[in-house]
């Protein structure tokens, strides 16, 4: 008798726990989903990743990298996303996949990790890992205690959710679709706000640069080669200090910094979608152009447009190339170049 009860508690236990984790998975946005699941879910080899902010995730287009170079690559960046998360990300995604190579978005090297305005954002990435000791790790190190448990177990977060969900309202926080390989397609043009152009360098240490450093290290134990990658955008002056800060500490660490701030690579009174400077689907390309150009000129980098794996990556480009014409109709790639 009593191990019959002990075993009908077990089954509860674990019906219970089966129940939560499909609640838990109910109440997520399908933002997270829709950006990184084919990262996490489609047994692909990428040569190369991107890490970062919304200048990244708005500004490189994997598609067209394969398209044209041939190279697999996946667009990691996230909005509002500070270095000392941009580490973690990195070592949860190298669970997964080790590229050849890592451009890390420094463009945020003064945030730290408490900006609270950010949080929201973070969702996306964390509520696609599965629970691990890697994620507790990666929680606790980049979050407020009093947040853990909405990271660890969203389902206490969402709760609150049965309304959007039953409207069929909800928001989404990212324009991307799983056949871009975690890039957004932003549509719009419009002209940013320009400041001045200084050579003035921040001289005291920013919450950015241990995390670099750490970052580094990472890649190196790895075999990874990191690149510090800076993307064209109209920024203030107090925040081109900051990333100017950025150059003598990759030449400290014997690290390539790809500064693209003043290469003309795009235009930003066409190339634009906000006030802020975010890139348009005209800006992306010109950019993923430069950077295809860049990455096959330094890097080993194998063109696997022959290769077994061509069929999956060209369906997805087909959906991509067939999206973008839809979203931003016949325009031609590089209009204005």
């Amino acid at each position: 008798m009593k191990k019959k009860t002990v075993f009908c508690v077990i089954l509860w236990l674990m019906a219970l726990c089966v129940c939560l984790a499909l609640c838990d998975r109910l109440m997520r946005r399908d933002d997270g989903a829709r950006k990184y699941g084919p990262f996490f879910e489609d047994g692909q080899d990428y040569d190369v990743l991107f890490f970062g902010t919304s200048r990244v995730l708005d500004g490189v287009s994997p598609m067209e990298l394969w398209r044209d170079y041939g190279i697999t690559s996946y667009n990691m960046g996230n909005s509002s996303e500070c270095l000392e998360v941009t580490e973690w990300v990195l070592r949860l995604s190298l669970e997964h996949h080790v590229p050849n190579v890592a451009l890390i978005d420094v463009y945020y090297v003064d945030r730290n990790r408490y900006d609270a305005w950010a949080y929201p954002f973070r969702h996306m990435f964390f509520d696609e890992i599965p629970l691990s000791r890697s994620k507790v790790q990666a929680v606790r190190a980049t979050l407020p205690e009093y947040m853990h448990l909405e990271f660890l177990m969203p389902f206490s977060l969402y709760h609150g959710r049965w309304e959007e969900i039953l409207s069929g309202q909800t928001e989404r926080m990212v324009d991307c679709e799983p056949f871009m390989m975690g890039s957004e397609l932003r549509i719009g043009r419009v002209t940013p706000d320009m400041y001045p152009h200084t050579d003035d360098v921040w001289q005291e240490e920013l919450p950015g640069h241990d995390a670099l450093r750490r970052i580094v290290s990472v890649c190196r134990e790895n075999g990874i080669e990191p690149v510090f990658l800076m993307l064209p955008a109209p920024i203030s002056e107090q925040e081109q200090m900051y990333v100017n800060s950025v150059a003598p500490l990759a030449q400290e660490l014997g690290v390539t910094f790809l500064d693209m701030r003043d290469l003309g690579v795009v235009d930003f009174y066409t190339d634009c979608y906000d006030w802020l400077g975010h890139l348009n689907p005209d800006g992306a390309s010109k950019v993923t152009a430069y950077l295809g150009d860049w990455l096959k000129s330094r890097y080993d980098l194998e063109d696997k447009r022959t290769s077994e794996v061509s069929a999956y990556w060209n369906e997805n480009l087909a959906q991509y190339e067939a999206f973008r014409k839809e979203q931003w109709g016949d325009m031609t790639l590089l209009e204005g170049t």
